[in-house]
């Protein structure tokens, strides 16, 4: 945990930083934008597991937005090499403290590194941001890394980037194992996190990354604890943060906050205001092993409902994929001949759109040819099939064993009536035999 100079900060001074902040940024109103990418219209396809695959996107449009670009900004200071209390890199071994703790030489009460590197907070939060890398389209979303800590020195940067924004998203992961071999170090300055963010997402002269008009911004900030810099006093930290984020909202930066364990789970101010100033949204993981599967369920596309249904059969998709940036793929299950598969998409402000697609389905056929992107969609797909139909063969197994037992039991029964009676009846007969 991040220690710091503590400052007084009543409820009334807190009140009047968050006013003096204020800020925030006005929603535009949205369209709802359903395509669907693959098969074509009129496709003759064919699968021997009877299913089509289906891709395509959905997506609420703010203006003129249909792309997006995404920076990952995250908290690499000292504390996040605690444990996260769960086995991230699935070595079999979950990480814990190594000891006691120690004092660094700015007067940081810091705790030693724990026993397993790939288990600690840092590793959660890049764990969970390559969960969400693997659901994202390059066609239409760029992705960016920024690292933040800090010093005192101040000729050396607080934040810095590690992967400016790029479709290269094999990059983006490599550039993501790089961090964690680097590890923790330093303080928390969230303020030259933000700003660094924003710096890559507008494209400014300092930045690394290229403009691009027209995209929708967004900032993922993941931080475990509360601001310690630039300043020495805890309002005036928070004060910073808070500004840097309305900043960021006058440049269209939406900035969707995660504090991350128990500290920063308690003290949210920042990370709460920071959300709200950008009309983004704040998340609260009080326990860092489950921010993978938080990543797992992001949405940026402001779709609440999506169906895919095969309308010649009336029967839905058996699996699907809704990914955060609006893409979708769905195995359909077909029937010989003509079919008609309808998408029907909601988005969160009601708006609705259906798209219908006339497909020839032949069993017997190849399955359609895909680019490698799609491909990836569709083993996802076929893996998520495979580990159902593994889990009701194993419960059919368990009804079967179930039955077996449930059998045996009465035959159990049966036979020890029947023993019992065997054995009053020798009974009966040895006591005669005895009397005799």
């Amino acid at each position: 945990m991040h220690a710091e100079r503590r400052v007084g900060c009543g409820a009334a001074a807190l009140a009047a930083l968050l006013l003096s902040v204020g800020g925030g940024a006005s929603a535009d109103s949205a369209k709802l934008m359903l395509t669907i990418e693959s098969p074509e219209p009129g496709a003759v396809i064919g699968d021997p597991g009877g299913m089509a695959f289906l891709s395509g996107k959905a997506l609420a449009l703010f203006g003129d937005y249909q792309t997006f670009d995404i920076a990952f900004v995250i908290d690499t200071s000292e504390s996040t090499a605690a444990p996260s209390g769960a086995d991230i890199d699935g070595d079999g071994k979950i990480g814990a403290r190594a000891g006691a703790s120690w004092l660094s030489i700015f007067g940081q009460v810091l705790p030693l590194p724990n026993t397993d590197r790939g288990d600690s907070v840092l590793a959660a939060e890049i764990a969970a941001v390559k969960t969400l890398l693997e659901q994202l389209d390059p066609r239409t979303t760029r992705v960016g890394v920024t690292a933040f800590s800090g010093d005192h020195d101040p000729l050396t940067p607080d934040a810095y980037t590690v992967v400016p924004l790029t479709t290269e998203f094999e990059r983006v992961s490599k550039g993501l194992d790089d961090l964690l071999d680097y590890g923790p170090n330093g303080m928390t300055n969230m303020a030259s996190g933000v700003d660094r963010g924003i710096i890559e997402l507008i494209g400014s002269r300092s930045a690394y990354s290229e403009p691009r008009v027209g995209a929708r911004r967004v900032m993922l900030f993941l931080t475990d604890g509360t601001p310690t810099l630039p300043y020495a006093s805890k309002r005036d930290n928070i004060r910073e943060a808070i500004s840097r984020a309305a900043r960021a909202a006058r440049w269209g930066v939406r900035i969707d906050t995660y504090a991350i364990g128990e500290e920063a789970v308690h003290e949210p101010i920042v990370a709460i205001e920071m959300a709200r100033v950008t009309n983004g949204q704040f998340t609260p993981v009080r326990q860092p092993e489950l921010l993978r599967a938080i990543f797992e369920d992001l949405d940026f596309a402001q779709i609440e409902r999506l169906e895919i249904v095969n309308l010649t059969t009336g029967v839905p998709a058996s699996y699907s994929i809704q990914n955060a940036d609006g893409s979708f793929a769905a195995l359909v299950p077909m029937r010989e001949g003509n079919n008609v598969v309808q998408v029907f998409a909601r988005a969160t402000d009601g708006s609705e759109a259906r798209k219908r697609l006339k497909l020839h389905f032949l069993a017997e056929r190849r399955a359609q040819d895909l680019p490698p992107r799609l491909i990836a969609q569709r083993n996802r797909l076929l893996e998520n099939r495979l580990l159902d139909l593994q889990r009701r063969r194993l419960e059919i197994q368990l009804d079967r064993d179930e039955e077996i037992r449930r059998e045996l039991m009465v035959e159990i029964d049966r036979e020890r009536e029947a023993a019992r009676a065997r054995a009053e009846k020798a009974k009966r007969r040895l006591q005669i035999e005895v009397e005799e």
